[in-house]
C-alpha cells in the first residue's frame, strides 16, 4: 500500500441521477498532494457509497498547476453490466489497476495473435472456378 492511498480527502461537489442512463453522475473534489490514481479513486468511491467497484467508472480527472485540488467526474451505474455496455473500453482500461490492465491487455494480444493464423488459412485457400 502506497502513502497516496490515505493521503486525499475527498467532497462531492454535484450529484445528478440519470435515469434515462440508470447511473448517478458525480463531481468530486480532491485534496491531495499529488494527483491521486483513478483505480484508488474508484475503490474510495466504492468503499464511501458501499457499492460494488464494477459499478464504479471514473470518466476524468483533472488537477490545475500549482494547486493541490483534483475535479473528477465519476460515473456509478445501478448495475455492472450496463456500466461496460455504456462505458467505452479505453475508460474501463484506465479504470484498472497496472496489474489487471496488463492482464487484459496480454489476453487481448493473444486472442488476436490466434485469430491471425485463422484468417490466413481463409486468404490462402485455393479459388475454385
Amino acid at each position: 500500500m502506497s502513502a497516496q492511498e490515505t493521503e486525499y480527502q475527498m467532497s462531492i461537489i454535484d450529484d445528478r441521477v440519470n435515469t434515462l442512463m440508470e447511473r448517478r453522475e458525480l463531481r468530486l473534489e480532491i485534496a491531495a498532494k499529488s494527483t491521486p490514481r483513478r483505480d484508488l479513486i474508484r475503490k474510495a468511491i466504492a468503499s464511501s457509497l458501499k457499492v460494488p467497484l464494477e459499478r464504479v467508472f471514473v470518466r476524468s480527472t483533472l488537477s490545475s498547476f500549482g494547486t493541490n485540488i483534483s475535479i473528477c467526474k465519476v460515473n456509478v451505474y445501478n448495475d455492472d453490466v450496463r456500466g461496460k455496455s455504456v462505458e467505452p473500453n479505453y475508460i474501463q482500461m484506465r479504470n484498472l489497476s497496472r496489474e489487471e490492465r496488463k492482464q487484459a491487455l496480454n489476453a487481448a494480444a493473444a486472442a488476436k495473435a490466434q485469430a491471425k493464423p485463422a484468417a490466413e488459412e481463409k486468404k490462402a485457400a485455393p479459388k475454385v472456378k
